[in-house]
């Protein structure tokens, strides 16, 4: 079996995605094959491991190599049985490394098989291709021919086919969206914006990619989706459940889970970056999630900077906001909204931070 269809099958397996079928294949190949058990254990291990410090598997692998390397310099010089525990522990860092260098090394592998050149889908005639936008203040849905639904918000695109053709599914992204896509395992759904591409099988996420915007986001609420930056195709970055992808150009961000702050981090590489984490639950108890608030019709932002606020309160109410001192861009605000007009958002935002706001026309000035 080549190694991309055993990863293939080890990744719809790890989300519970697999079939009948394939899952006799990938047990039959798990029993002939010591390496290939290696590597499904390497990505049990990288799947079931929750600590924030792995989350990003760049930044991981670097981490892991670096503990390898202490490990092997505490070792006595000349050969030596190693106990227990050094065996242990050296098992599991070559076992974590190996799950990152499995996920990064087939990365290629897919993406070259998914991946599509320029913006067409082959096979698909230009003529066939549907577009749906909307404006500010507006939100669409739309159910595909396969019975994926696609919930788009304010001044999104959305690029899909009149009907699916081939071996896969694929659509194109210009905004911000949530999918629920219909499942169908012969058939994956593909998802392109322009910073990165999502396959999925059967499951439900959000999208965020508007093109002025600094960084774009995924986040996962069930099953599987696998992400391959445009710049970076060696990286293959899957999520599990209540994880979020941020994906930033020039600098690397990542965020605190207590605080839900972004921060920078002192090891970065030039182009895009990428950091992953838990999506952000409204209360500990409450279901609702800040990441997909908006297709509830609440605006609800939580540590938010006034800048960013700025950006999304445009496209809620329909408005520019302009400011006249740059440094109330880092004032920063909690706080959810769903009936309230724009003059009362900023009265209850002054309530927080000192400013002053004047209204002309559609133009709103900070001062």
């Amino acid at each position: 079996m080549g190694n991309d269809k055993f990863i293939e099958l080890a990744g719809k397996k790890l989300s519970n995605e697999i079939s009948s079928d394939e899952n006799n294949e990938l047990l039959r190949c798990l029993a002939n094959d010591a390496s290939l058990r290696e590597q499904y254990e390497a990505l049990s291990a990288y799947w079931k491991h929750n600590d924030a410090e792995y989350a990003d598997n760049a930044l991981a692998f670097q981490k892991i190599k670096s503990k390898i390397k202490a490990q092997e310099v505490t070792e006595p010089a000349t050969p030596a049985i190693l106990t227990p525990v050094k065996k242990s522990v050296t098992r599991y860092l070559w076992r974590a490394a190996a799950a990152v260098v499995l996920i990064a090394g087939c990365a290629y592998i897919f993406y070259s098989k998914l991946a599509v050149s320029g913006h067409e889908i082959a096979g698909t005639a230009p003529s066939a291709w549907q577009h749906k936008n909307t404006f500010v203040r507006e939100k669409s849905t739309i159910v595909l021919t396969d019975g994926t639904r696609i919930t788009l918000n304010s001044q999104s695109s959305l690029k899909y086919p009149t009907s699916f053709t081939g071996k896969t599914r694929e659509v194109y992204l210009s905004g911000e969206a949530f999918f629920d896509v219909h499942k169908d395992h012969e058939h994956p759904f593909i998802i392109h914006t322009e910073k990165m591409n999502i396959k999925v099988l059967g499951t439900a996420f959000n999208v965020k990619s508007y093109p002025n915007d600094t960084s774009s986001e995924t986040t996962l609420i069930r099953g599987a989706i696998e992400v391959t930056l445009d710049d970076r195709p060696s990286d293959r970055i899957i999520l599990k459940p209540s994880e979020k992808l941020i994906v930033k150009k020039g600098s690397f961000s990542t965020v605190h889970k207590k605080e839900n702050k972004l921060a920078p981090v002192t090891d970065s590489s030039a182009g895009t970056q990428y950091v992953l984490t838990s999506f952000t639950r409204l209360h500990q108890d409450d279901s609702a999630v800040l990441e997909t608030s908006w297709t509830q019709n609440k605006l609800i932002f939580r540590d938010e900077s006034f800048a960013d606020l700025a950006t999304r309160m445009e496209r809620w109410y329909g408005v520019e906001i302009k400011f006249k001192n740059d440094g109330m861009k880092k004032y920063r605000f909690s706080g959810t909204y769903q009936k309230e007009s724009i003059t009362e958002a900023l009265y209850a935002l002054q309530h927080t931070e000192n400013f002053h706001y004047k209204i002309k026309n559609s133009t709103i000035y900070i001062y």
